[in-house]
């Protein structure tokens, strides 16, 4: 078959000059924390750590460089060469001429470039320096364009050091450097490349080149890949009042409203504006930014009325009724530039879901609207275009004709709402998923790109979650995009808002919950845009031979492909319709290394695998002396107590070999963990994870008790008693300790707070995980059984409570089930 030879060689050739799709992933990157952080929080990159790069006569240094926006300050030093003559060459930023200077020993160089500072604010610039040595030539290129060369007076050395970002070496110490980003550093040397340092970590400390395996180090790293993966928690605080939340999209400004306060957020910096005199917010309050005024606004559905507030005079201008209770529970609004106008829509109240539109400009209004039937509802997003003139509402939860009794569902339309025609439009439907789920109250549109940004949650549990999508104005479709936020749904307490920080290049949700007039207010934050995939590391070298075998592959899967579409008989085709959606793959959330004491003793790895059975029974022991001795009092065990508990009636010789053996065995487990010191101090031990890198609960039980952050404290302890399963002599004051930290905290919420039935069950069975015989942890649960109407549970554990109650005290429970019952 010579013809279809041909063919298949002509085909695979065309195959293989096809461009493929790379594996370059541009959401990674090293960020340095400079300006407005202490010192020795500061970030540096050394890449050749505890020796020097050995160069020939010509190299090249490249790297892909931003800034950070909206930064305080720009000076500082982007890279140090030093040679081993202690002579250095400097990349330094001058913020008086906004320029970049390249500086050599104690002179400049006259080598300097001005970049557009919007540009490397916003998009990488590719920076290239040229060394000849022997000439003693330097030159600088900016984006493949050559911008100066220079005879430096100095005589270079043939082995370098280099350092981005904060100085130590030896007397050349600086710790002055702009808030940068890089990526993507090489070294040629006699235009070979040499070294390839990525920068696309995750996380830890080093970065190892792609070509020879040479591995960087990095002190105080903020890795790029990760925080467009994960959620950054800014702010976690609480207001007085049932706060309401407004945003400027101008300036990025965040206004919450409590009652006593004005509390406003821009960029991760809070301050607090103390009002003239305070004021009631009544439940269900909302609250929207006037862009034409630039004042906050703030109101009541049901009042019909406006407040707004002058921010020099710290005063309101209308006054709702703090006593009043809302009928439009989470309804959307948003201000129109189109004629400056508030429109809200929908909402929630005595049961019934609503469908209005209303208008708030001169006078309050409820419209007449024609177009598609918009079914009522309530926890759907809305976002709308720049102008004004149009919004995008999509999901939530409803029924069609607004009554709760008749068939309330989750709902997943899009609809179009034009402001000057007053009409709606349905767009699409998405597919029901297999999980139902409905939306924060607001999202973020992007018409340029077609596209919204929305976060959604599942509305069948309270311990929920919320989750970013990207999904598409014009097909029903839909990309989980990030990481996701705990949500604690509590269905007209809790509220969640979406939005987009321009100028800083960031998406900020804003989550509150009200109760008992106050307010939890959780902000996070991500840059932008969020990832959706995360990034490869691919072997340099290798990805050369990989692509002609690509090639090759996909040329021999697709020939045969057509080959056997010949073969088959063709038909006469119908006329039929395909929906397809093509999804992409949801981003793997990398394992965090864990040690978990409450519950089943449980560590794991970097690699997020279980390596409990590692840990010997006296390994175990060491590691929780060791552990608990530094995480709980901060100050260590020594070696004579080891020895004591662990070789008792040995000889102190025999004792310390024991120790040093099996220290070297435990280390070895530690180093699959992850960052750790072990380090004798004072005459003690003392064993600690860097902070952030390995998740330790019992560590976190400690932070979150002091918060007195009941929810978080019931997610760790519900795993069971600590340490259930160990037990130990010298581990009984420990767990003694912890019950009797946990347990007052716990009975003393139930007593404050009236929260949801299910929660105060789970509440409950923390206590009891630690006192079985607690009595407030069994009254409050047999309560909460009942009011779930599960009331044969709720009489077995009390009959079970007075059963064993009797066995262990001797006597009669003084209650009897219905005092138990009563409040």
């Amino acid at each position: 078959m010579p013809g279809l030879a041909t063919s298949l060689f002509i085909f695979l050739t065309l195959i293989c000059l096809m461009p493929l799709p790379t594996t370059a992933q541009e959401k990674y990157g090293l960020e340095f924390a400079s300006k407005g952080i202490a010192q020795e929080y500061r970030t540096t990159l050394e890449l050749f750590p505890g020796t020097a790069m050995d160069v020939k006569n010509e190299f090249s240094l490249t790297f892909d460089l931003s800034l950070t926006p909206n930064a305080p300050s720009y000076f500082g030093y982007v890279f140090r060469m030093v040679d081993n003559k202690d002579q250095n060459i400097d990349l330094v930023y001058d913020v008086h001429n906004q320029s970049f200077n390249l500086v050599t020993g104690n002179e400049f160089s006259g080598i300097s470039f001005k970049a557009d500072f919007d540009k490397i604010c916003h998009q990488w610039q590719h920076v290239r320096l040229d060394f000849n040595i022997n000439k003693r030539l330097i030159k600088l290129s900016l984006n493949g364009q050559t911008i100066d060369s220079a005879i430096t007076a100095l005589s270079p050395g043939h082995q370098l050091k280099i350092f981005f970002g904060v100085n130590h070496y030896k007397e050349l110490t600086f710790f002055d450097l702009p808030p940068m980003r890089l990526k993507d550093i090489k070294i040629y040397q006699e235009d070979q490349l040499q070294y390839h340092w990525a920068l696309n970590q995750t996380n830890g400390n080093t970065d190892t080149d792609l070509v020879n395996k040479k591995v960087a180090f990095i002190n105080n790293p903020v890795w790029l890949a990760h925080t467009y993966h994960e959620w950054n928690k800014t702010r976690d605080f609480v207001i007085k009042g049932n706060a309401s939340v407004a945003y400027d999209h101008r300036t990025g400004t965040l206004y919450i409203n409590g009652s006593d306060s004005i509390y406003i957020s821009n960029n991760n910096n809070l301050t607090t504006s103390k009002l003239a005199r305070p004021r009631g917010l009544s439940s269900g309050n909302i609250a929207v930014f006037d862009e034409q005024t630039h004042q906050i606004c703030n109101f009541l559905v049901d009042e019909k009325k406006v407040a707004r507030y002058d921010s020099t005079h710290h005063t309101w201008d209308n006054v709702t009724n703090a006593e009043s209770v809302t009928r439009y529970w989470h309804s959307n609004r948003f201000f129109s530039r189109y004629d400056s106008s508030i429109y809200i829509f929908g909402g929630y109240g005595d049961y019934h879901y609503k469908n209005e539109v209303q208008r708030a400009g001169k006078t309050w209004e409820t419209l007449k609207v024609t177009g598609d039937h918009f079914t009522p509802r309530y926890m759907a997003a809305l976002g709308a275009n720049i102008n004004g003139d149009s919004a995008y509402i999509i999901g939530g939860y409803g029924s069609l004709k607004g009554d709760q009794l008749l068939n309330p569902h989750n709902l997943y339309d899009l609809t179009l709402f034009d402001v000057k025609h007053k009409t709606f439009k349905k767009i699409y439907e998405l597919p029901e998923p297999a999980q139902p789920f409905v939306f924060g109250n607001s999202m973020i549109i992007d018409t340029h790109q077609q596209c919204y940004y929305a976060l959604t949650f599942a509305n069948d549990r309270s311990q929920s979650s919320l989750q970013l999508i990207k999904g598409s104005l014009s097909k029903p479709v839909y990309t989980r995009l990030a990481s996701s936020i705990p949500f604690r749904y509590f269905d007209v307490k809790s509220r969640a808002e979406l939005f987009y920080d321009q100028q800083n290049e960031k998406l900020i949700t804003v989550i509150l919950f009200s109760e008992n007039n106050t307010t939890r207010v959780q902000i996070y934050t991500i840059l932008f845009p969020p990832s959706e995939l995360t990034p490869h590391t691919v072997s340099e070298k290798n990805s050369y031979l990989w692509t002609p075998l690509a090639c090759l592959l996909l040329g021999i899967v697709a020939f045969l492909s057509i080959i056997k579409r010949k073969k088959k008989v063709v038909v006469k085709p119908a006329f039929i319709a395909i929906n397809v959606q093509e999804e992409i793959p949801v981003p793997e959330i990398l394992p965090k290394p864990a040690i978990l004491l409450f519950g089943d003793f449980t560590v794991i790895d970097k690699t997020g695998e279980d390596i409990s059975k590692l840990f010997s029974p006296l390994l175990k022991e060491l590691f929780l002396l060791l552990l608990l001795h530094s995480v709980t009092n901060k100050t260590g065990i020594s070696s004579e107590k080891i020895n004591e508990i662990l070789w008792a009636g040995r000889s102190v010789k025999d004792a310390k070999n024991n120790r040093s053996v099996n220290m070297v065995k435990l280390k070895n487990i530690l180093d699959k963990i992850g960052e750790y010191t072990l380090i004798k101090e004072n005459g003690k031990w003392l064993l600690l994870f860097s902070e952030g890198t390995v998740d330790i609960d019992l560590q976190n039980f400690y932070h979150l008790l002091s918060n007195k952050d009941i929810e978080e404290l019931v997610r760790i302890t519900g795993r069971g008693i600590f340490l259930g399963e160990t037990e130990y002599s010298w581990l009984d004051k420990f767990k003694s300790d912890i019950s009797a930290d946990i347990i007052p905290v716990l009975t003393q919420f139930l007593e404050d707070q009236a929260p949801d039935p299910g929660f105060i069950i789970a509440v409950c069975n923390c206590i009891l995980h630690f006192d079985s015989l607690c009595e407030e942890a069994i009254m409050f649960k047999c309560r909460a059984l009942v009011a779930l109407r599960q009331h044969s549970t709720a009489k077995a554990l009390y009959s079970n409570f007075t059963k064993e109650y009797q066995a262990i005290y001797g006597e009669t429970f003084e209650k009897d089930y219905i005092a138990v019952l009563e409040q």
